[in-house]
């Protein structure tokens, strides 16, 4: 079936609930860590398939054919790939949350350094904030290209780059901001354990 067709609400609306659904298996399986790296990559490639899909129904869904720069077009298709991506790596946080809770062992401080023990589940969670936050950059910037309406200059024309660039900090940054929040309910909970470091705060 041609792309140009996906012009119903209905794919959509049967892609978010089955994306979840995906998201949800990973995040239980992982929460009890019964899943293998060959199933986690399953999971996260389907996930990423499932969102492309849903970012290209959703665009066409609000394609506008009569605009000279279609922005609705771009905008379904950022939040269809982008937000199915950054939603699925919430859903998962919380997995990874109530894990580590149940769990504390896995994260350590030690000499005011993070220990961190692997897992498949924060994996899966690096990667869709990582592809979410890019695509999100990528899309903004395609926005704001179709909303400045093709004027020229170097003003106008540096302009779609900063959604890109906020884009890759957001990346870079947020796996601070994330174990920082894990950090903060262990230590709230009275279960974060520290090593090496009794002053530490």
């Amino acid at each position: 079936m041609a792309i140009e067709t996906w012009d119903s609400p209905y794919i959509v609306i049967w892609l978010c609930p089955s994306i979840l659904a995906v998201v949800l298996l990973f995040g239980v399986r992982g929460y009890s860590d019964k899943v293998s790296g060959l199933e986690a990559a399953g999971y996260g490639m389907l996930i990423i398939i499932m969102s492309g899909l849903n970012g290209a129904a959703l665009g066409q869904y609000m394609y506008d054919d009569e605009a000279k720069y279609d922005v609705l077009g771009v905008l379904g298709n950022t939040l269809g790939l982008s937000g199915s991506l950054l939603i699925s790596g919430f859903i998962l946080l919380i997995f990874y949350r109530y894990r580590v809770v149940n769990h504390p062992d896995e994260i350590i401080i030690k000499d005011n350094n993070l220990e961190i023990s692997s897992s498949y589940l924060l994996g899966g969670i690096t990667a869709f904030f990582s592809f979410g936050f890019i695509l999100l950059g990528i899309g903004s910037g395609h926005i704001v290209y179709g909303l400045k309406a093709g004027r020229a200059g170097f003003f106008y024309g540096s302009l779609p780059l900063i959604p890109f660039i906020l884009g890759i900090i957001l990346m870079t940054k947020y796996s601070k901001w994330m174990f920082k929040y894990i950090v903060w309910v262990l230590r709230r909970k009275g279960l974060l354990q520290v090593v090496g470091n009794k002053d530490f705060k």
